[in-house]
């Protein structure tokens, strides 16, 4: 195991890590660093506590919208569904429009018949 300091929002932590991680976690590391900085831009008056807090929810939030997507892009039937109903929709709106004009045409015959 190896031992790294980090430093959060210019609070220094003592963490372990797998010898070959080490760069990796530092580079998380310093992405949450980043994370927490700019949201403590923009939220002011936050004890350092709740600010990981709210970094760790909006972080969840976007590896929720993550998942949601690649699950949607993973799915093909996902996609093919959505473009049968858009093309059914389309294809019912287009019957609707012959419908509509052999009724308009109907009721012209009837007109002229009545005249």
């Amino acid at each position: 195991m190896a031992n790294l300091r980090i430093s959060v929002n210019g609070k220094f932590y003592d963490i372990t890590c797998d010898k070959n991680n080490e760069k990796y976690v530092l580079e998380l590391s310093k992405q949450l660093d980043s994370k927490v900085k700019q949201l403590s831009l923009s939220v002011k008056n936050v004890d350092h506590s709740r600010l990981l807090v709210l970094t760790g929810i909006l972080l969840c939030e976007e590896i929720d919208q993550i998942l949601k997507k690649k699950s949607s892009l993973d799915n093909p039937y996902s996609m093919n569904y959505k473009n049968q109903v858009l093309e059914i929709k389309e294809q019912q709106k287009q019957k609707m429009q012959i419908v509509k004009s052999k009724i308009d045409t109907l009721i012209n015959h009837i007109q002229l018949l009545n005249k």
